[in-house]
């Protein structure tokens, strides 16, 4: 398994009309010149953000489309709306269409794409392509935005995976703007430091003090005990997801950087194949998979886009991150 290392913001449009289209084709080109991605493979991302943007445009209400390259080979691509909602399996195939156009659209798409899920129902729909290569062994997404209005975020993750397992550590400076984005900047060394999450968080204790303090979590995974080790410190939301239920992992009260607690750190159990959900209070945490059928089984990235759409408070910084233990 190669080392996997992501974190940051991803780069949005939101689609009300068509020269939305245009402008999240030169945000997908940003994107991959900032990554260093090849001439080629721009060109591939370019046509799939087209023909998403496109589709958002004729088919779907409040639309956007997110990119983001988490390196120089890789450009994830993802599209969410609210409906209506629609016919996966017929609209893959090559000339249907519902607005009389040729109807290539989602079939192009899915085949540039290295990896492609999606996920449909009457609140809308989310489509996910992966564009070069997929990263062998952990499957993974997220979606990370800043509040309308500022360029950087309060929320920082940074993930970490290797042979043994997995690391996150996701943080949540107070309000937002540079000065929640400077107490939150702990998370990529922290995440570096391989050592209990307990010990990561106080670690991030000490970094973070003259700063105006952050909610943060660190977890660890590892995969051959099939054990989650997480410390919580403030009001970020984390959820074990099995086959039977939901399992809400509590955090403690206090903030990292300020009236920090004496850290506790837990274990539970994880299954193959289930799902951890780790998100902000940009997010809501009244949600349930279980309202979703089939939603549990799909990509954990078309996980992140429905949780998005749904659950987004539209106030403050959000982020979600969705893992496949």
């Amino acid at each position: 398994m190669e080392m996997i290392r992501d974190g940051g913001l991803w780069r949005h449009t939101e689609i009300d009309d068509a020269t939305q289209v245009g402008a999240a084709r030169r945000q997908v080109a940003l994107a991959c010149a900032d990554a260093g991605v090849a001439d080629e493979l721009t060109g591939k991302a370019l046509i799939v953000a087209v023909e998403l943007a496109t589709n958002l445009h004729k088919h779907a209400r409040r639309g956007a489309l997110f990119v983001k390259a988490a390196s120089a080979n890789t450009i994830d691509l993802v599209s969410v709306d609210h409906g209506p909602g629609m016919d996966l399996q017929q609209c893959f195939v090559d000339g249907f269409s519902t607005s009389h156009t040729n109807g290539t659209g989602l079939g192009a798409v899915r085949r540039l794409s290295a990896a492609f899920d999606a996920y449909t129902d009457p609140s809308g729909s989310v489509v996910f392509a992966r564009v070069g290569v997929v990263p062998a062994g952990l499957e993974y997404g997220s979606l990370a935005v800043a509040i309308r209005g500022e360029s950087v975020s309060g929320d920082q993750w940074a993930l970490r995976a290797d042979e043994g397992g997995w690391t996150l550590v996701m943080a949540d400076g107070l309000g937002h703007g540079p000065q929640a984005h400077e107490a939150s900047a702990f998370v990529g060394p922290i995440a570096d430091i391989d050592t209990a999450p307990s010990l990561q968080l106080q670690r991030a204790n000490d970094l973070s003090r003259g700063t105006r303090g952050s909610a943060a979590a660190a977890l660890r995974c590892r995969t051959a005990q099939a054990a989650l080790d997480y410390a919580s410190v403030g009001n970020l939301h984390c959820v074990v997801q099995r086959r039977e239920q939901a399992q809400v992992l509590p955090g403690q009260n206090g903030t990292v950087g300020g009236a920090f607690p004496a850290v506790k750190q837990q274990q539970v159990a994880v299954e193959p194949r289930g799902l951890v959900v780790v998100h902000t209070d940009g997010l809501s945490g009244r949600w349930s998979l279980d309202r979703y059928p089939g939603l549990r089984i799909r990509h954990p990235q078309v996980v992140c886009g429905v949780l998005f759409r749904d659950c987004n408070r539209h106030r403050d910084d959000a982020t979600v991150v969705a893992i496949r233990s």
